[in-house]
């Protein structure tokens, strides 16, 4: 039945990175009305930050982490077992205990058929960053942003819940990171991304010969992974192990970068590593290819 369109609130959520001087960036949108539903969606790549914290704003994912699985918990009422009741006056509250780097504005008033809805009508509009911003050099923090990102918006991966970012494996007496460990479906999947556009390629070369070396590890004895603070899980040897890259920009060290990236291919595909460019996995995860939250 469709739904006809009625009143909700929403918020916007601001990085705030120096109160004094009142600048802020939108880095999340939160919408939803008391008794019904609610959604949330956060952008925290390239933000404008002249404080102390990361470009990607890395060091504010157990907050953001915390507050959308209470959102998501009231997607659909009723509620989640153990989740704790959202109202616009809980909102409220927690946007007065902000009171430095994260902030929410006023709430607002708009007429959408949902919570997701509305989240999906603001997001272009107050939070999503223009590409034109975006630097020219992709380094492997901004292409594990993008995977990441693509995960969560194509694929409805949820931070913390299905989605874990820089899991550490130990196998043995070996300890080694993977960038982004999921699960679909009773999978798991091991993603790690490699940025071949770097000044030092002799650094970028013994970095992936010790993943690499780990990854061999993996394929014969499987590995445990920590995943956050409180939970780790068993990864067995046939785990699917998927790569993907961003090949340099052509330069004085450009036949060096192509011999590493040549080894690397011959590593992985040794190892069954499924190998993408950042655009082929845009592309696979835009026509559902990649495997999806079920």
């Amino acid at each position: 039945m469709r739904r006809h369109p009625m009143g909700y609130q929403y918020w916007t959520i601001r990085f705030v990175p120096d109160v004094a001087r009142g600048e802020f960036t939108n880095i999340g949108i939160v919408c939803g009305h008391d008794g019904g539903d609610w959604a949330v969606r956060f952008d925290t790549r390239y933000v404008r930050n002249h404080g102390t914290l990361s470009s990607d704003l890395s060091e504010l994912t157990p907050w953001i982490t915390d507050f959308q699985r209470t959102i998501e918990g009231h997607a659909r009422p009723p509620l989640a077992d153990g989740i704790a009741r959202v109202t616009s006056a809980w909102i409220n509250h927690v946007g007065s205990r902000q009171a430095n780097s994260v902030q929410l504005s006023p709430p607002a008033s708009i007429d959408v058929s949902s919570a997701a809805n509305g989240v999906a009508l603001l997001y272009p509009h107050l939070v999503q960053r223009s590409t034109a911003k975006r630097r020219s050099t992709i380094t492997r923090r901004n292409l594990r942003a993008e995977v990441r990102d693509t995960l969560e918006t194509e694929l409805e991966f949820s931070l913390g819940i299905n989605l874990f970012m820089k899991p550490v494996a130990t196998i043995g007496k070996q300890r080694g990171v993977f960038d982004i460990a999921r699960f679909s479906a009773g999978e798991e999947f091991l993603t790690n991304v490699w940025a071949f556009d770097v000044l030092d390629v002799a650094l970028l070369e013994r970095e992936i010969q010790s993943w690499n070396f780990l990854v061999g590890m993996l394929r014969q004895d499987g590995a445990s992974l920590h995943l956050d603070n409180s939970s780790s899980r068993s990864f067995d040897s046939t785990t699917a192990i998927e790569v993907v890259y961003h090949a340099s920009a052509p330069g004085p060290a450009d036949r060096k970068r192509l011999d590493v990236l040549d080894a690397a291919m011959e590593a992985w595909n040794r190892n069954q590593v499924t190998v993408r460019t950042l655009d082929e996995y845009r592309a696979e995860a835009e026509n559902s290819n990649l495997a999806t939250v079920i």
